[in-house]
């Protein structure tokens, strides 16, 4: 326990903080690119609902929404449908 607050007590510039963000924004990106090749029907759905609220930008739009929250998109449902 004296270990971890030692550790905790030591100062922690901005700089290093911003640091560390960019390093695990990186490898957190290339698996949402990733996500988003595999899983194409997704994005094309995502792209079409972004068309009806911004027409120029929808392709890139749906394309930048699905690669930054693929972990939403893990546990989302693929479609939502109303029974009745």
């Amino acid at each position: 326990m004296e270990r971890l607050r030692r550790f905790l007590s030591r100062p922690v510039s901005v700089a290093a903080v911003g640091e560390f963000a960019i390093v695990m924004l990186i490898p957190y990106l290339l698996i949402g690119g990733a996500w988003s090749v595999w899983h194409y029907d997704t994005v094309t759905e995502w792209q079409q609902q972004w068309s009806k609220v911004a027409p120029a930008g929808g392709d890139v739009l749906g394309l930048g929404f699905t690669t930054a929250l693929w972990p939403a998109m893990l546990l989302l449902p693929s479609s939502c449908e109303v029974g009745g």
